[in-house]
């Protein structure tokens, strides 16, 4: 048993050596790109039984199995799969792969494989693999030719693409707006009524002496007193005409007067502005004897109609009589002066009769003319244009301060709508010709002045660069959710005949698909539309060349566009850690790897490409030195075991003597 646990120590020895020499090969290819490291699993040998071991009968119990191991040995070297980290290196041809799959290289007789995209070009324009020459397969399995220089030809326009948005909100063709900054409304006083109504001859002789106070408009009250001087001479007998003139000779009758048909005070101004309120000058209460409360009074005001007398305005401080004048003034659409003077009485005394006055001055039957108007609804007067555009209207209204002035205060008007032309939307494009030279081409839309889901199609270029031409009556219409319709009239075509070139260019415009809104659509207030994309393009030279995410190479040119030159194949395994290593970072098929699976980046399981980037190697430094001081530590163990066994076995043979 002693020399048993010497074989036992040495295959330990065995074992953890080969653990130290896959450890030190991970440490040594740490910075190697693509490379997998490897683990280790041990496996126990064969043990020696002593005993098998037995079974429970009667009332003994059963013995398990005695048994020495004799050592252990590998069981397996695996690769770590692991995707490693990547390292940017700037170079256009260097590529990673982000996920499963390997890069195809063939040397003419074998096909091996790898995780590192070194790529570079050779002599003969191939792209190779830097490190080991072999040339990159693509996916056809070919080699790939890569151009170094060369022209991309320039291709004449033959579509405009158009996307964004056409305004749904009419803004065009308006007529200019001009609009009273206040509205006019008809009003009624604030009115006090006895109750019950006063009878005349009144007897006031059981107040006199006593006083009432009259309160207008939030005013100074205003005092009147009941003497028999002032209603005349015999209080016992106060007719209503005394009445009047006894209360109004106390009063500011510019505020408030007796109303001989109602029988009650009134303001003169009216409206919600009018106030009115009597207060007995206590202790005596006079009031209560004439039958009037002290409640506040408000008059009441509504939007002006045509109808309405001028005296009725709540504007009106003071009302108009037979001569009184209102100067109108201003400037007609076209600019031209304005000017006239309405007589009250004479020319009208109502709200209609000013307007009818208005109209004659802006000569509202003709078409460069411009019409007054009252909105019923909110009362405001309004000048309006008679036809769209630009206009250099005006108006003012006022009293003529030589006879009434201050009589009304007519408030100012003010623009409320400016006067535009059809609605335009307008953007442009640069059309390229057969020779590869840009021209900026101008397109407007104009919304249709009666039809406003159908616009229309107009095109224009500089008289140096040639002449464009839209097909008479092209018009673009959109469905009532503002998706696009359809093209009425002609095909949406545009036809070009530039300069030193004898052919005309036909240039189709492209608005979407109908009923949907992947390109023109006519929404919302604002307008986004513009031509987006058009096919043409000018000669360009070959810059670089580089790989996209899905493994073509491409090549890009000085005119802003990419041509695709081929494609990487890459490999998917079934069991990638099946793989033999044949140095170089190469892998090549094993039986347990399974056949190569043919495909390409982004396809079928593979990865993606990163472009201008290596991957590292996926050894974990911390990792293996921790495994190192474990292998180093069992080999020192098992070391221990075979000179404590070599000790032991001396100390037997020096039993004999």
């Amino acid at each position: 048993m002693v020399s048993t646990s010497l074989f036992t120590g040495l295959s330990g020895l065995k074992a953890n050596q080969r653990w130290m020499d896959v450890i030190g090969n991970n440490l040594a290819n740490v910075s190697t790109p693509g490379f997998w490291g490897s683990r280790v699993t041990f496996n126990d040998v064969l043990s020696f039984t002593l005993s098998p071991g037995s079974g429970s009968s009667g009332n003994f119990g059963g013995r398990n199995p005695t048994q020495i191991g004799l050592g252990s040995m590998i069981g397996s070297i695996d690769a770590n799969t692991n995707q490693g980290t990547f390292v940017n290196t700037g170079r256009p041809l260097d590529v990673a792969l982000q996920g499963k799959g390997f890069f195809t290289l063939s040397d003419g007789k074998r096909t091996f494989y790898t995780r590192v995209g070194s790529f570079g070009v050779d002599s003969n324009r191939k792209l190779v693999d830097l490190r080991t020459g072999m040339r990159v397969q693509n996916d056809t399995g070919g080699d790939i030719d890569v151009p170094l220089t060369g022209t991309l030809p320039a291709k004449p326009t033959g579509q405009v693409t158009f996307s964004g948005r056409l305004p749904a909100t009419v803004s065009g063709p308006l007529e200019e707006i001009f609009t009273s900054s206040a509205a006019w409304m008809e009003g009624t006083a604030a009115e006090k009524a006895p109750s019950p109504a006063m009878t005349f001859p009144v007897n006031l002789s059981s107040i006199s002496g006593q006083s009432f106070r009259v309160t207008v408009n939030g005013g100074s009250p205003q005092t009147v007193t009941i003497a028999a001087a002032q209603f005349g001479g015999n209080l016992a007998t106060v007719s209503e005409a005394q009445w009047k003139a006894g209360v109004e000779a106390q009063l500011n009758t510019k505020d408030v007067i007796w109303d001989t048909a109602s029988g009650s005070f009134k303001t003169t101004r009216v409206g919600k502005n009018a106030t009115l309120k009597l207060d007995n000058v206590n202790p005596a209460t006079p009031l209560t004897s004439l039958g009037f409360n002290s409640i506040l009074s408000q008059g009441t005001e509504t939007a002006a109609k045509g109808t309405t007398k001028l005296n009725q305005l709540t504007v009106n401080n003071k009302d108009y009589a037979a001569g009184d004048k209102i100067v109108i003034s201003g400037t007609d659409p076209k600019g031209n002066l304005v000017g006239g003077t309405f007589t009250y009485g004479t020319d009208g005394d109502d709200v209609q009769s000013l307007l009818n006055f208005i109209n004659v001055l802006y000569s509202s039957t003709t078409t460069d003319g411009a019409t007054a108007a009252l909105d019923a609804t909110t009362g405001q007067i309004t000048l309006k244009a008679n036809q769209p555009g630009e206009s250099e209207m005006s108006i003012s209204i006022t009293d003529d301060g030589k006879t009434n002035a201050g009589q009304s205060a007519f408030s100012a008007f003010t623009l409320t709508r400016n006067g535009t032309g059809p609605d335009e939307v307008k953007t442009s494009i640069d059309v390229f010709d057969s020779l590869g030279r840009s021209h900026p081409v101008a397109v407007t839309f104009t919304r249709d002045a009666t039809d406003h889901t159908l616009w229309t199609l107009s095109a224009s270029m500089d008289a140096s660069e040639g002449t464009v031409s839209a097909p008479a009556g092209a018009q673009v219409r959109f469905n009532p959710d503002g998706s696009f319709n359809l093209v009425t009239g002609a095909a949406p075509d545009l036809q070009f005949t530039f300069n030193d070139i004898a052919a005309t260019q036909t240039v189709r415009m492209d608005f979407g698909t109908s009923g949907d809104f992947d390109g023109l659509a006519m929404l919302g207030k604002e307008a986004t539309a513009a031509a987006t994309d058009q096919d043409g393009f000018a000669a360009g030279n070959l810059l670089n060349i580089a790989f996209s995410q899905g493994g073509t190479l491409q090549g890009y040119y000085s005119n802003g566009k990419t041509l695709d030159i081929s494609t990487l194949r890459i490999v998917v395994f079934n069991n990638p850690g099946g793989l033999l290593r044949e140095g170089d970072t190469l892998f090549a098929e094993s039986p347990n790897s399974d056949n190569a699976v043919q495909t390409i980046a982004g396809s079928s399981g593979a990865g993606t490409l990163v472009s201008g980037a290596l991957e590292g190697s996926n050894v974990d430094i911390a990792e293996e030195f921790v495994r190192l001081i474990e292998a180093q530590r069992s080999f020192q163990a098992n070391a221990r075991v075979i000179t404590t066994t070599d000790e032991i076995l001396s100390e037997l043979l020096s039993i004999v003597r």
